[in-house]
């Protein structure tokens, strides 16, 4: 004897080979933003008024007077932070004009203070745009680096910024000593809140339109031996970040990401410190090539790799995207 006939369900039939996700409302259920605005930050390459951006130019390249208004647009798309770069001016070889008051980076800084208080500002502590040889380092009459000078230099450049307004100093040649250096700089100013975010560079050809539409490649030889090699990157990588956080780090940049995605991965299992993925100048050619959604999604990669914050030259596309899919 059979039993009574169940009444056939009424239920859309699965929209997915996995029934536990397929139905819309299950997706929606578990569906999680994978990428925001927040996520993002933007390099600002402040240029003298003069100079020709030529062909090769990168977003966020502006004058100072620019600085607002590209501030202002980014805020309103909900990017929340900004990396200072700035074109060098009386460039000498010692650098005099990176701690020169009033010099284009100060007047940077407090631009952007000035229209966004909240708008947090990472600025570069780097002699490359100061020297006029181009070199991140200051050097002997030997030719060798002179450590403390350019310690002395990123000391006083350091504590400059952070007096101007910078939330964070990033101190970009790689130094052994140099992060401890700035560190102790900024507290013996009383700078204890300014944050310091060191880079792990990897040798790589994808600096390349940042240095040429800055001016900064070294007039000799290059700057290798101040950067990690990427054959080794994987191992190297998380023993700088080790040193870098021994000498008082609160945070790492890694650069550049397209050729490290691995790298991050294995920071993020090995650090808890925040991470920085930076999509350098030279990624900027082949994210224009995926188009907008395909930048979108490539941000949002790095994110699941682990960066706790993307800065890239693509920040205000993706995040007009993310505003507006349909724009």
């Amino acid at each position: 004897m059979t039993g009574p006939t169940r009444p056939r369900s009424s239920a859309p039939a699965p929209e997915g080979v996995n029934p536990s996700r397929a139905r819309q409302a299950v997706r929606d259920l578990y569906a999680r933003p994978t990428l925001t605005p927040a996520d993002l930050s933007a390099p600002l390459l402040v240029l003298p008024s003069s100079q020709e951006k030529g062909p090769r130019s990168l977003p966020g390249a502006v004058a100072l007077e620019e600085v607002p208004q590209t501030v202002e647009r980014w805020a309103r798309l909900g990017i929340r932070g900004v990396k200072l770069f700035v074109y060098g001016h009386d460039r000498d070889a010692r650098g005099s004009a990176a701690i020169a008051p009033d010099n284009r980076m100060v007047r940077a800084i407090a631009v952007v203070k000035d229209t966004d208080p909240g708008m947090a500002v990472t600025t570069e502590v780097c002699g490359c745009s100061w020297t006029d040889h181009g070199q991140c380092v200051l050097r002997t009459p030997a030719e060798g680096i002179d450590l403390t000078a350019t310690f002395h230099l990123m000391e006083q450049m350091a504590v400059q910024h952070a007096e101007a307004g910078a939330d964070v100093v990033s101190p970009t040649a790689m130094l052994d000593g140099s992060v401890r250096t700035v560190r102790t700089a900024l507290d013996e100013a009383g700078l204890r809140d300014v944050g310091v975010n060191p880079s792990l560079a990897i040798h790589t050809t994808l600096y390349g339109p940042f240095k040429t539409l800055m001016k900064t490649d070294p007039a000799s030889g290059n700057r290798r031996g101040l950067q990690l090699e990427p054959g080794r990157a994987d191992k190297d990588t998380l023993v700088q970040a080790h040193r870098w956080i021994a000498e008082g780090a609160d945070s790492l940049t890694l650069q550049p990401v397209m050729s490290a995605v691995d790298v991050l991965t294995r920071l993020r299992d090995s650090q808890q410190v925040p991470l920085v993925a930076y999509s350098t100048s030279g990624e900027w050619p082949a994210l224009c090539a995926l188009g907008t959604e395909g930048m979108c999604e490539y941000t949002a990669m790095l994110k699941r790799a682990g960066a706790d914050s993307i800065l890239t030259f693509a920040a205000e596309q993706v995040a007009a995207h993310l505003e507006d899919p349909r724009g």
